[in-house]
């Protein structure tokens, strides 16, 4: 195959140098855009032009520079075409072709050159972003290869070079360029593209190109130019397809063929030693052991048979959770049927001294000690006996809430009866000091003090007896009636009732018709003062005792103690018309 290869190229190259008219015609004209059948043919031209016709370096970097700008017109050519990334691969590999060239070349003779490529550089950047597939992977490479390009070649002392070497795929760089393109082209035919309608089958048969890679672009494994030193590796690929993160080593064609990908067939035979975990992630909280204990059948794993026997001194709660508050000692003291949890038989025997609390939560407000105290039966926690005997001197009210208000001493002071807290018997002798407010509430206003004062029956309360002996603030306890008079209580009241209460008004309530209308001279209810002036006119009054020579008439009862003009005189009579008994 090689040799036919090689003899075809000669043919072509003979024609070129002798009769060249065609390939000439091909080379420069540039006819045809990525995705016609012929610009495969066209490139192989112009290669072989810029390679075999352009000996001298200067010329073949500006033959290089002129296959570019047309690879830049391919860019507008395809856009919102289905070629749009072949037009980017192959004006990639010409990019990196010319700089390379121009590199090689003497620093004093690469300005113009350097100056024309910078040119078609920012050209492509603007063109690429125009394509429907801008933000494609490829694109976005070349995109960053020609910003730095730039910067390069702007800076006169920079190798341009080095943009080639920093972004060609395989890191060869220039070499592996130069090896591809450099010299004769028939000292490696791979170096040329296929042609047209070639059987790639035979002709590529080291990497069959069928099935799944049969629709593949030479493009898709041979990046930047690079035909030599591909790696068949499936991984170089699929790395991303590789759901084993590249636990099964790079031989993908144990299971994997090249028809389908998914399609894979696997025999675990060959995996030795190597545990299914290795490919095979188990589910939350599964059993630590080898799969191979349970997982027999390769096809399937539902059909796993576990040995609980096999486990040794592994306890079940390696694989089983236990249900909240559950006893906290050994499975298998309990569950001995390993095929059903739910027959399990506990034997209390065996907790030895840990308490029913380690299974069993209390009720609220329950008593704090050993549960064994009272429940001895260990089927039936409702048989239960409190001995209240065993209790020591913990009181009652460890356990039993006292009603609100209830006598704050100890418990047993009156409640003798351990099996009925009614019958209870409060002995208010052994109280000493404490009052009876500490248990029972006063009514409101009631006598403020020592409650023992009167009631000295503590049998019944309202057996009270109170001594007013030397009390002589009656509002401390009695609240007066509205417009009562504001006077001392006992000047009126006994101690003995507040029914019979006698009043002594010095000053006669009939007086002037008053008829025992106490608002006549005590306007608004208040007893603490008076007025005569609701009868008498206060102008006249005061004329009346000007003349007279009596300046001071503020109170009326100092000088009318009786209610008369003159008390015992004769004017009384004029005054009042002989009434003076009223007045």
């Amino acid at each position: 195959m090689r040799r036919l290869l090689l003899i075809t190229l000669a043919i072509l190259l003979f024609a070129g140098i002798v009769g060249g008219t065609a390939t000439y015609s091909l080379a420069l004209n540039a006819p045809y855009v990525p995705g016609e059948p012929l610009f495969s043919t066209q490139l192989m031209s112009e290669r072989l032009w810029s390679l075999t016709f352009n000996t001298n370096e200067a010329d073949r970097a500006g033959v290089l520079l002129d296959i570019l700008a047309r690879r830049l017109d391919d860019l507008t050519a395809v856009q919102n075409t289905p070629h749009e990334l072949a037009a980017v691969s192959v004006f990639d590999e010409a990019f990196i072709e010319a700089a390379l060239a121009i590199g090689k070349l003497p620093p004093e003779t690469q300005q113009p050159l350097r100056e024309r490529l910078s040119n078609m550089s920012q050209q492509a950047l603007a063109r690429l972003d125009a394509l429907a597939v801008a933000d494609d992977t490829a694109v976005t490479s070349l995109r960053a290869k020609l910003q730095t390009a730039l910067a390069l070649l702007n800076d006169v002392n920079a190798d341009i070079t080095s943009v080639v070497l920093a972004n060609t795929v395989d890191g060869q760089g220039e070499t592996a360029v130069a090896a591809n393109f450099s010299g004769n082209a028939l000292d490696d035919p791979r170096s040329i593209p296929f042609p047209p309608n070639a059987d790639l089958t035979s002709a590529h048969s080291f990497f069959p190109i069928t099935d799944g890679h049969g629709d593949l672009q030479c493009s898709a494994c041979h990046t930047g130019a690079t035909y030599q030193g591909a790696d068949p590796a499936c991984v170089a690929c699929h790395a991303d397809d590789d759901a084993h993160n590249g636990s099964n080593g790079a031989d993908c064609a144990l299971c994997h063929t090249i028809a389908s990908w998914q399609d894979a067939s696997f025999d675990h035979s060959v995996i030795g030693t190597q545990d299914c975990s290795e490919c095979h992630e188990p589910p939350p909280n599964h059993y630590a052991g080898a799969c191979r204990d349970c997982h027999t059948d390769t096809t399937d794993f539902s059909n796993a048979v576990f040995n609980h026997a096999a486990i040794g001194s592994t306890d079940c709660s390696a694989c089983h959770t236990a249900p909240a508050n559950h006893y906290a000692g050994a499975c298998r003291d309990c569950h001995s049927d390993t095929t059903n949890f739910s027959n399990a038989v506990f034997n209390h025997a065996t907790i030895g001294s840990t308490d029913c609390s380690a299974c069993h939560t209390a009720p609220a407000n329950h008593y704090a000690g050993a549960c064994r105290d009272c429940h001895s039966d260990t089927t039936n926690f409702s048989n239960a006996v409190f001995n209240h005997a065993t209790i020591g001197s913990a009181d009652c009210s460890a356990c039993h809430t006292a009603p609100a208000n209830h006598y704050a001493g100890a418990c047993r002071d009156c409640h003798t009866d351990t099996t009925n807290f009614k019958n209870a018997s409060f002995n208010h002798a052994t109280i000493g000091g404490t009052d009876c407010s500490a248990c029972h509430s006063a009514p409101v206003n009631h006598y403020p003090g020592a409650c023992r004062n009167c009631h000295v029956d503590t049998g019944n309360f309202r057996n009270v007896n109170f001594n007013h002996a030397g009390l002589t603030n009656c509002q401390g306890c009695h609240t007066p009636p509205p417009n009562h008079f504001a006077g001392q209580c006992s000047d009126c009241h006994s101690t003995t009732t507040f029914g019979g209460a006698t009043f002594n008004h010095t000053f006669p309530v009939n007086h002037k018709g008053a008829n025992g209308e106490c608002a006549k001279c005590h306007p608004g209810g208040n007893t603490a003062t008076y007025t005569c002036y609701t009868c008498h006119d206060q102008q006249e009054t005061i004329r009346k005792h000007n003349e007279e020579g009596i300046g001071n008439i503020a109170n009326c009862v100092q000088c009318h103690a009786n209610g008369k003009e003159n008390d015992g005189g004769d004017d009384d009579k004029k005054e009042d018309g002989g009434d003076d008994d009223d007045d």
